[in-house]
């Protein structure tokens, strides 16, 4: 496959914002090889929503983006799939279960998004209930499980399930409980309440996984969820925002989608952070993006092509004291027999990886600066 070009990338991109806003040209997209096709469309998941966007406006839809639209539109299916069944499982049992993040849009959305799991929320209690119903169904656990969730369930040709019994980005509390909505699409399933939706995939997109921050599908699904709240539950995620250490980029992430549901011009708040991806997906694609790079690594890179804010975010959360047990034998002994000394250890190594990803990472974030210079 001919090499990827990082700015032909970025033009991509450029262009495709145009399009999901709903100012689309005349002219076609920007022409460039498969391999920046290919990184630009695994990077951004958009194929599917771009598609549509270039079908109603009559406009033709490169090879490439054809291809991809029908493997994301296959992994929707999937998990609408999976979705129905988890239903009917629920409802046989007197449970309640959230759909949570993409999986709400595969339901209910005019316009769903790529997604490689299905994410259900239940209570802690029933969480190993709901997950053996599921082993007994043909799935099998595989994989580590989460600080939020069970060990992913996992069957031939479908899309992954996840069990979760908490949320990583806010407390679950009985007020979140008490706001969240039937799905009328599927018996037996439930939503967030709206607000409660959309501050999910901005902390998901932004604090939690960086690498995804200004990412195309996720913007896609947050303007969704952001026109389904009231002024009131914006006000709310509003100044959810402004308590937030991370304020800004969330901020500038829920701005790039209000101007996609406005059909505005979108400025590119994320454009260094786009980049950045297509480096470590196209020149550097040979390492394995999914293998190769861990999660401190890629929040070091994101880190630095932030303020100093985030920087200092990620070393006050390096230095921040465990709250679940490590997932590594030797750590969980030393824990268990000398608590305060084991959890004093894991520490330190969190803030030596993080010195040492700093310094690998730093070329990777001079690389996408130059590529948007």
């Amino acid at each position: 496959m001919p090499r990827a070009s990082v700015r032909d990338a970025l033009r991509f991109r450029a262009a495709a914002l145009q399009v999901l806003s709903g100012r689309i040209a005349t002219t076609n997209l920007p022409e460039g090889s498969d391999g920046t096709w290919d990184v630009f469309l695994r990077t951004e998941r958009c194929a599917l929503s771009l598609k549509n966007r270039l079908v109603a406006a009559g406009l033709p839809v490169p090879r490439p983006v054809e291809s991809a639209a029908t493997r994301e539109l296959q992994r929707i299916l999937s998990a609408r799939g999976q979705l129905q069944r988890i239903g009917q499982l629920v409802t046989a049992h007197e449970m309640e279960a959230v759909v949570l993040k993409g999986g709400v849009a595969a339901l209910v959305s005019s316009s769903p998004v790529d997604l490689a799991d299905v994410d259900v929320l239940v209570r802690a209690r029933e969480a190993e209930r709901l997950a053996a119903l599921l082993d007994a169904g043909g799935l099998r656990g595989k994989g580590p499980a989460g600080t939020a969730h069970l060990t992913p369930r996992v069957e031939p040709n479908a899309v992954q399930v996840e069990v979760h019994f908490a949320l990583n980005e806010f407390e679950l509390d009985e007020g979140v409980w008490g706001r969240i909505r039937p799905v009328n699409a599927t018996a037996g399933l439930w939503r967030l309440g709206a607000a409660d939706h959309l501050w999910q995939l901005l902390v998901h997109t932004v604090v939690i996984h960086a690498y995804r921050r200004g990412a195309l599908r996720d913007v896609w699904l947050i303007t969704e969820a952001f026109g389904d709240c009231s002024p009131a539950e914006l006000a709310v995620v509003e100044d959810r925002i402004r308590a937030h250490p991370l304020s800004q980029r969330l901020r500038d992430q829920l701005a790039m989608a209000r101007d996609l549901r406005d059909g505005l011009p979108v400025r590119d708040w994320f454009q260094r952070e786009a980049a950045a991806n297509y480096v470590l997906r196209g020149p550097l694609g040979w390492l394995g993006y999914s293998h190769f790079w861990t999660t401190a690594f890629l929040g070091a890179v994101f880190a630095q092509l932030g303020s100093a804010t985030e920087r200092q975010f990620e070393w006050m959360s390096a230095w921040q004291r465990p709250t679940f047990p490590s997932p590594w034998g030797l750590a969980v002994r030393l824990e268990h027999r000398w608590p305060r000394f084991g959890r004093w250890c894991r520490s330190m190594v969190k803030v030596a990886r993080l010195i040492v990803v700093r310094a690998v990472a730093w070329p990777v974030a001079f690389a996408a600066r130059r590529a948007t210079s």
